[in-house]
This record gives C-alpha cells, structure tokens and sequence, in this order.
C-alpha cells in the first residue's frame, strides 16, 4: 500500500520522515505560483527544485541516484497539479516502494504486472529448525513457493526473505524442497523481451492411493515447466521423482491426502507469470475452517499458501468464491500467506 506523508495547507514547509528505510528531508516550497519540492534521503540530496505535477514522480533520476522508491502528489479530485491551500485535503503526498513504482508504470504502459522465476534452487536442511540460504539476486525477492520433494516440511520465517538471503525452518534434518524464487522485472526488460506469460495449464485432483509414490497424469505430452501444490487436506505429498512428459510423481504421508496440483507448460524462454492480484497475510484464531475476504470483487482462479509457521493451513473445498478464500487450519496461531490470483 502507498505511504501517505502528512503535509500542511501552508506554502513553505519541512517535512522529515522514513520511507522505505531511508531517513528523508522533504523541503515544500512555492516559487511563482508553483509548487518545488526538495529531496535528500540519508544526507545525500536526490533532487533539487523539481516541479510537482499530478501523479509525476518527484525522483525523476531516482534509478541512478540510488533512491528505493519515489514521491508522488496526487490530486483525489481530478487531475489538476497540486496547489498548497489543498494540501492533504485534495492533494496528498504518497510514497511508492520500489515495487510499487514498478507495478504503477507497468499499469501505464497497459503492461500486466508478472513475475519473473529467476531462481529454482534444490536444498536439503541440515538439522531441523532456522537455516538460511543465499539466493544470489540483489533485491528482496516478492514472492517464494516451495514444492516439497521428501518426507518433513519446510517453511518460511517471518521475514523470510531480504536482498542476499532466505529464511526458512525444517521439521527435521535431510528435508528437500525445490525453492521457486521469483522477482518483478524492469520495465525496460519487459518492454524489450516481450516475455510471454505462462498461465496455467492445468488443474489436477490428487488423491493419494498410499504411503507409496504414485503417478498423475498430466496430459501436457512434454514435460512441465513447474507445478504449484495446493494442500486440500491434512497430511503431506511430495514430489517424490522428476516429471516426464506423461506423469508427475508424488508420495503422500498416508492413503486418501489430496491436493490441488497446478500445472505450467514449457517455456521456450525465461518463466514468467502473472503477479497475484493480493497477498494475504492470515492467522489461524483456532483449529478448523475460516474464511478471510479477499477484495478482488471477482472470483479468483487459483489461490498459494506459503506457511510461516509450523503445522498446516490448507485449501477447503471450494477454496475460494467471489467474496472469500476458505480455510482451514491444524491448530490454533498459525501464519500463512495466500497468494491470490485473479
């Protein structure tokens, strides 16, 4: 969500704040009838005397001078330049996220936000409880999912990522997963590969047969490019060998788990897929089913949970409606967020 930065009606002013974790001095300032804005982040100046204009980033040179982020005025009430005596009334001050300036000129351009798998890593926990791993990226990546790949769980901790690492807790030692790490590519990468975005291929019921591994047709004729699993009860499945171009191969902690597996074709290319639409972050207040709405005002058409704690938050059958996303949980405090894809 954007950072609204209180601001007064009056003509000159200061204002000092944190955005983004840089410490900010904003100078406001009226020169011929004009409004001019100063900005320093963390001593340094970013921008000085830039003109504010409606919905234009004050930043403009804020991807060399190494400011996250960037200010903008908007205008609630049409789309007129910002002018002081309607200063946080008609005219307030927001600050976007890196991410969300990204996101924003995505939207301009008539582009939709997509995500961008640009790790697949293969770990194997060493002990049970915290472990990190270095993702190697540079930036905090949005958005992890994690497809297990034996016995045991894996999740992720409450901050479960920054710029150099991941965050993550085992059950018990000598748990493998396959770690999707995705990021948001830049404007001028998306404008220039003109990416291709995968959608789903396939939606596949999995009803474990036994605690034994068991194929699931996936009808695609070559091999998938990734799946995506979705608990709809509790125990675990696993992908327990690789894909063919006929089957994925799972075992389940015990006979008649299910799960919703979602299925991606082959890329020719890099892969790439649609941003969700909304994460939520969701707390179980006792064991068994809930429902949180999810704010799209249209049916999704296929939700994700990542864990943030241990034990299960799963998929209720239907996960999802026009209005809600059901749950259901194995205990009570338990954190999960829910990818939700329109």
């Amino acid at each position: 969500m954007p950072q609204t930065i209180p601001i007064q009606a009056v003509a000159n002013q200061i204002v000092l704040c944190v955005l983004g974790g840089q410490n900010c001095q904003i100078n406001i300032y009226l020169r011929n009838d004009s409004i001019f804005v100063d900005l320093n982040s963390n001593g340094t100046d970013m921008c000085i005397g830039c003109l504010a204009l409606n919905a234009v980033p004050i930043d403009a040179c804020n991807s060399y001078d190494g400011f996250q982020g960037n200010l903008y005025f908007i205008d609630t009430q049409g789309t007129d330049d910002p002018e002081y005596t309607g200063f946080n009334s008609r005219w307030v001050l927001v600050y976007l996220t890196a991410a969300e300036v990204l996101e924003t000129a995505f939207a301009a351009v008539g582009i939709p936000s997509i995500l961008q798998l640009a790790e697949i890593l293969q770990i194997t926990s060493s002990s049970g409880g915290n472990f990190t791993i270095a993702h190697g990226l540079g930036a905090v990546p949005p958005v992890l999912e994690i497809v297990p790949t034996s016995s045991g769980a894996i999740w992720g901790q409450s901050t479960f990522a920054d710029s150099i690492n991941i965050y993550l807790v085992a059950s018990d030692a000598a748990v493998r997963a396959t770690v999707l790490v995705y990021t948001l590519p830049t404007i001028a990468e998306v404008t220039k590969a003109s990416p291709v975005v995968l959608p789903p291929a396939a939606t596949l019921a999995l009803s474990a047969p036994s605690y034994s591994q068991f194929a699931l047709p996936h009808g695609l004729g070559h091999i998938p490019s990734l799946i995506e699993i979705l608990p709809t009860s509790f125990g675990w499945v696993w992908e327990s060998d690789a894909a063919d171009d006929s089957n994925l191969y799972f075992t389940a902690s015990g006979e008649g788990v299910t799960a919703k597996i979602t299925v991606f074709r082959m890329a020719n290319t890099s892969i790439n897929i649609t941003e969700s639409a909304t994460i939520l972050s969701v707390t179980s207040s006792a064991p068994g089913v809930f429902s949180t709405p999810h704010g799209l005002l249209a049916t999704p058409s296929r939700i994700n949970i990542f864990m943030l704690s241990a034990g299960q938050i799963i998929a209720q059958t239907p996960a999802f409606d026009a209005t809600n996303v059901y749950l259901d949980a194995s205990d009570t405090g338990l954190i999960a967020l829910v990818s939700v894809y329109a």
